[in-house]
């Protein structure tokens, strides 16, 4: 599956117009947003659900607001295609994160 790095720094509106908000569950896809961008969420339970999942699991994608960016795991994992991107505020790291030197702010 192709990732949907193209939607960094873009806000994406809903066919009303308005800033796409919540999540959007397809038949093997959900895409969740927060005005208007990719974001992760966080489900009742305290688990971090990705800004992108196929149902199957096979592809994850972690963002915040609009940029890719995890600091725990690949922000880009795809079990199909086998392989994986490593991401921080938008820009790619070596694999592993970027040791320590971006913070996380939220």
């Amino acid at each position: 599956m192709k990732s949907f790095k193209r939607y960094q720094y873009r806000r994406v509106p809903t066919e009303e117009g308005l800033p796409a908000n919540g999540d959007y569950i397809y038949p093997d896809i959900t895409i969740r947003f927060k005005d208007g961008y990719l974001n992760d969420s966080v489900d009742e339970e305290k688990h971090v659900l990705p800004a992108i999942e196929t149902h199957d699991g096979s592809h994850i994608e972690h963002w915040k607001n609009g940029v890719l960016h995890c600091l725990k795991e690949p922000a880009i994992k795809d079990i199909n295609d086998n392989y994986e991107e490593w991401y921080q505020e938008g820009k790619p790291v070596p694999p592993g994160g970027n040791n320590g030197k971006i913070a996380y702010t939220g």
